[in-house]
């Protein structure tokens, strides 16, 4: 990213991971992320007109590599914030989400292969002993990282080629 005076990146950053990690955690605002991750995506589009507010009070442009890199770095703090908000309520929860999962999904868990039907009772004998599971929290940790970066890329790169393509429309002043 090009250095701009008056420009500050990082509030940006934080505007659109904000805006992702409260998308993400608040109960029933969470279900927006079942329609392609669009709490994830709208997080980018956050960040995006939050640095183009900046980058027009600054005089400079809008590029698409400003663009997808805020939605890449705020994806990539709020995958470890978020992360680290379902270790904590994982940990102090005394709920076993896996043992929910299997009574949730009942029949449908006759047809699993017999390895997975192993690996989910260890990770349900691991939530009874510890309370948590080190091998879930790793794997939602990684596709998080995963995830959260590549979405809020999306949604950087949408919202810049939006607002590129009405600054382009707009006629030149004369």
């Amino acid at each position: 990213m090009t250095e701009y005076t008056g420009v500050n990146r990082l509030s940006s950053v934080i505007a659109g991971s904000t805006v992702m990690i409260a998308l993400s955690i608040l109960p029933v605002i969470n279900f927006i992320n079942l329609f392609f991750c669009s709490g994830i995506i709208i997080g980018g589009v956050a960040g995006v007109i939050s640095l183009n507010r900046q980058m027009n009070r600054a005089g400079t442009m809008l590029t698409y590599k400003d663009g997808v890199l805020t939605g890449m770095i705020s994806g990539l703090l709020a995958a470890v914030t978020v992360s680290g908000i379902n270790i904590i309520s994982l940990v102090y929860s005394s709920v076993n989400p896996i043992t929910e999962a299997m009574q949730l999904f009942g029949n449908y868990m006759n047809n699993m292969p017999p390895d997975m039907m192993n690996q989910l009772k260890q990770l349900e004998n691991d939530f009874n002993t510890q309370g948590y599971s080190v091998t879930l929290i790793i794997f939602t940790f990684i596709i998080n990282l995963l995830i959260y970066p590549l979405f809020g890329a999306v949604g950087g790169l949408l919202t810049t080629g939006i607002i590129l393509r009405k600054k382009s429309e707009i006629p030149p002043e004369s």
